[in-house]
């Protein structure tokens, strides 16, 4: 099914607006750092606060202002084109592309502020194209979904074969203008974000990799274009299907090698005992655990600790019976860079054959997964 984000300029639902509000440039942008101006004067803001932020790369750049009689400003340096995202007062929001040494300026109403607000971007014209293709596609989605709605409420035996059909198909008319956006594009530095939103956080791992390979040299060199070949990188070591091997000390010292558990299914688990959400997490591993393990179910606790004292004690304290292993390296762990792991509590899920099979599971989701396949 098509997972479509709809397009919600200002609304309190904007953090998804923020994901697929994206611009595009006409021509290669280098990427080099440097300094930014925004300014604002908007109707109906009055004294309230602005807010202003990008994010690329696991880095954020963050900053504020309090807006007097409508009128803002920011200044400051950006290490190279990135989508920022503005929030006006608590509910206003608002993307603007922003490159290096340009001045934005946003005048307008309050009330219905829209990217035609917008002066001194110079990506915003192509972002408008785009977005032409991307309402209509949006909007369709919006009749299908009110159709499955209506099919759901007619009970588990009616039809759905037709609004499946369609949703297959939305899916494709998605794909193709992206790929007709990266062909037409392919030096701008905003267009890998597109295929970052479309294909790494809704996973297509064979589009990502043929939009990627179809990007210039100023494309894959850009900030986003190297966080799209990151991701790709990652998910040839982690992705779904994928095989992974690792070796690492355990416990007690000994080397353990991930592949000499083939023939389990195995869930390897990257935590630490500093890390809250990973302790909450752990009951329910336990839980999973006692009652496949003798099913052929094992995990692989995988610690982020640097001391090593603490890692052994939430081991008991936990009581969390299977392997454990660890370089004590904390966040500079090799496998940690490797894997791309970012955050904790992270996992993925090992069949017997040693494939990749899911990946961060949590509570029930875990469980459910572990019946389906020993049922």
């Amino acid at each position: 099914m098509i997972l479509i984000k709809l397009k919600l300029h200002f609304c309190k639902s904007a953090l998804i607006a923020l994901l697929i509000t994206v611009f595009f440039g006409t021509t290669a942008y280098a990427q080099t750092s440097g300094t930014y101006q925004v300014t604002g004067n908007i109707e109906g803001l009055a004294d309230q606060k602005v807010y202003l932020s990008a994010k690329t790369k696991g880095l954020t750049i963050a900053d504020s202002v309090l807006a007097k009689n409508g009128h803002f400003e920011f200044k400051g340096k950006t290490p190279g084109a990135l989508v920022y995202y503005l929030r006006f007062g608590k509910s206003t929001y608002l993307s603007v592309p922003i490159d290096v040494n340009e001045q934005v300026e946003i005048t307008g109403n309050l009330d219905h502020l829209t990217e035609d607000d917008v002066k001194g971007a110079k990506m915003l014209p192509v972002w408008k194209e785009w977005f032409k293709g991307w309402e209509t596609i949006r909007s369709r989605a919006s009749v299908l979904y009110k159709m499955l709605d209506s099919v759901g409420k007619a009970g588990k035996d009616a039809d759905r074969s037709y609004v499946d059909t369609e949703f297959k198909r939305l899916d494709q008319r998605l794909i193709d203008s992206v790929e007709v956006l990266v062909k037409k594009y392919p030096s701008s530095p905003i267009t890998p974000f597109i295929i970052i939103d479309r294909f790494i956080n809704y996973p297509n791992p064979e589009k990502a990799k043929s939009t990627y390979a179809a990007l210039s040299t100023a494309g894959k060199n850009s900030l986003y274009g190297q966080e799209l070949g990151e991701a790709l990188r990652i998910a040839s070591k982690t992705g779904i299907g994928v095989k992974p091997d690792f070796t690492m000390a355990d416990r007690n010292g000994q080397s353990f090698k991930l592949s000499s558990l083939k023939g389990k299914v195995v869930l390897v688990d990257f935590w630490a005992s500093w890390c809250g959400p990973c302790r909450k997490e752990n009951p329910k591993l336990v839980k999973a655990y006692a009652k496949y393990h003798g099913k052929g179910f094992e995990i692989v606790g995988v610690s982020l600790d640097d001391k090593k004292d603490n890692w052994l004690k939430a081991i008991d304290a936990d009581q969390l019976g299977w392997l454990h292993v660890s370089d004590l390296k904390g966040w500079k762990s090799d496998l940690a860079a490797e894997y791309g792991i970012r955050s904790i509590p992270t996992s993925f899920l090992v069949d017997a054959d040693g494939k990749i099979i899911a990946k961060d599971l949590r509570g029930d989701q875990l469980e459910k997964k572990l019946a389906d396949i020993f049922k």
